[in-house]
């Protein structure tokens, strides 16, 4: 029987890990951490969620978001920075999203020893 070998990127590690139940999410950083050659890729999967936490819109992004929602408030935007508007929010909204996800991704994987005390 020969051996495949499949290399996944921290964030294809981490969008499978958050469709895991706990008990698969306990095997699967198990798995990881039992074979020599993973604790690379489980140390690449939980940094990379630390990562999202740290990620900020730069100042530049926030002022130009702080301005355009003011001329919003005041209803003030034009056809072209409504489009500009709703882009940052997009991006903003996903940055919140990935945030919590990389936030309950660390949470479960702190899980298995929280329960192997």
């Amino acid at each position: 029987m020969s051996e495949v070998q499949v290399t996944l990127t921290a964030e294809q590690l981490a969008a499978a890990y958050a469709q895991f139940n706990k008990r698969e999410r306990q095997a699967f950083l198990q798995a990881i951490f039992d074979y020599p050659e993973q604790p690379q890729a489980a140390l690449d999967f939980l940094t990379a969620a630390q990562q999202s936490l740290q990620q900020k819109f730069s100042p530049a992004q926030q002022r130009q978001l702080d301005r355009l929602l003011d001329k919003n408030a005041a209803g003030k935007l034009r056809p072209a920075e409504r489009q500009q508007l709703d882009e940052l929010m997009a991006e903003y909204g996903a940055g919140l999203i990935e945030k919590a996800r990389a936030k309950y991704l660390l949470h479960l994987a702190q899980q298995p020893q929280e329960t192997s005390r």
